[in-house]
């Protein structure tokens, strides 16, 4: 079964998908991006990469559930 970037992203935080899904940061940028504390998150597919703009601080690799990376970010 394919897994959504929220259930990853809950998964790898120990949150509720809700608590997740509540905090996408922006309607239109591909990945959806996730706001989850003071941090971003996004889990794009294979064939994604994390998006640019939105903050000046590099994204980091911090897991990999089901076959997509999750990436985090600092503002």
């Amino acid at each position: 079964m394919r897994k959504t970037a929220p259930e990853i992203i809950g998964f790898h935080l120990g949150w509720d998908i809700r608590d997740v899904s509540e905090g996408r940061y922006q309607r239109y940028v591909a990945p959806r991006v996730y706001v989850c504390g003071s941090d971003y998150f996004c889990c794009p597919t294979g064939s994604q990469k994390p998006p640019k703009g939105v903050s000046e601080n590099e994204w980091q690799k911090v897991g990999t559930y089901y076959g997509r990376d999750v990436w985090r970010v600092t503002p």
